[in-house]
């Protein structure tokens, strides 16, 4: 494996993590500062794929079977200055050529943007960056060490306590280059402003309703055929694989109906706080109107062949331009049901000033 392969590795894993983990980020991105910040995402994102590339440059490849060589351990933490002391006077030159210094300038760089993410997204200082990196740092030694803790019979990369050094300076370093772009102190206490639905809040709830039926649909499918797989061998497999999908998609289309018919919501709305004003009654029948109106109902035209794919485009299009012009962007689903959407902060709050009265 060459030095691209485990970042190219590490792309592929993170893009699947990041999918899984989005809509858990949407929410908790409202929840503890009552909006989203494209660039907290961004930086959410770049962390995820920062773990990923660490998890693969440090532990990639993995030996093939037993074929590897055991390594030792380097106790010396002082021994990286004794290699670059030792290539230099063997090889002279430039600094900057020896191998010995490169090495440990990846070192430090490799955790940098780890100390820069400490106070970047959690709002931690220079302490809680050098703590982040000597853990995170003796960890992946430890890994090493242990062989991946006991799947190889040895260590097959060296446990050396100067990256231990070299990786916490880094985090350091990076707690204080973040300083230079981030100001500390950006309180989760804006999570309990009211904030109006706009445009790009009610595609940001469109956009986690499908995530959610997708990630519920594909999760479910690959739990039961890991299943049956084990259970009952490919051919069955095979057998049952196409009812399995199907299945598990009625599943999550069933999770949205549900929020919907509870709450006149549907998922998505809930993890951007948007709820609902409802007018008409019975109300169980708007909900439903609200629903196929909604998620629900594309998600149902997709399960249609042939003609539901065509359906479901239109209705998607048509979902797409309410949520510009629509009043308040309620969105095509509440404005069919005769709801008006508003931001729960500032329900919540309408509530507290009519109890105090």
């Amino acid at each position: 494996m060459d030095r691209i392969m485990p970042g190219v590795i590490a792309v592929l894993f993170g893009s699947m993590a990041l999918i899984v983990v989005f809509v858990p980020l949407v929410a908790l991105s409202y929840r503890r500062r009552g909006g989203f910040s494209a660039m907290r995402m961004i930086g959410w994102v770049a962390l995820l794929f920062y773990v990923m590339g660490l998890w693969a440059y440090t532990l990639l490849p993995l030996p093939d079977g037993d074929d590897f060589r055991c390594v030792g351990v380097v106790l010396n933490p002082l021994e990286d200055v004794v290699d670059i002391a030792r290539l230099q006077a063997e090889h002279g030159g430039s600094l900057l050529a020896n191998a010995a210094v490169q090495q440990l300038a990846l070192n430090v760089l490799l955790f940098l943007p780890l100390g820069f993410f400490v106070r970047a997204l959690f709002d931690r200082g220079i302490a809680v960056a050098i703590a982040a990196g000597a853990l995170v740092s003796f960890t992946i030694e430890l890994t090493q060490l242990t062989g991946v803790w006991g799947v190889f019979h040895c260590a097959y990369r060296v446990f050396d306590t100067g990256d231990l050094v070299s990786n916490t300076v880094g985090a350091a370093l990076g707690s204080l280059a973040a300083l230079l772009v981030v100001r500390r102190g950006r309180g989760d206490g804006s999570a309990a402003v009211a904030r109006p639905v706009t445009t790009g809040r009610r595609l940001l709830a469109m956009l986690v309703d499908l995530a959610s039926v997708w990630l519920t649909a594909a999760g479910l499918s690959v739990a039961v055929n890991a299943a049956i797989l084990v259970l009952s061998g490919r051919e069955t497999l095979l057998e049952w694989s196409a009812a399995v999908a199907a299945s598990a998609t009625v599943v999550a289309i069933g999770a949205q109906a549900i929020s919907v018919l509870t709450g006149g919501v549907t998922l998505g709305e809930r993890a951007v706080l948007i709820d609902a004003r409802e007018h008409r009654t019975p109300r169980w029948l708007w909900r439903v109107v609200r629903f196929l109106a909604g998620i629900g109902g594309y998600s149902l035209l997709l399960l249609i062949d042939p003609v539901g794919g065509p359906a479901a485009a239109v209705l998607a299009v048509a979902s797409l331009v309410a949520a510009f012009t629509t009043r308040g962007h309620r969105g095509l689903g509440q404005a069919a049901a005769g709801m008006d959407a508003f931001d729960r902060v500032a329900g919540r709050e309408s509530e507290d000033l009519s109890t105090s009265r």
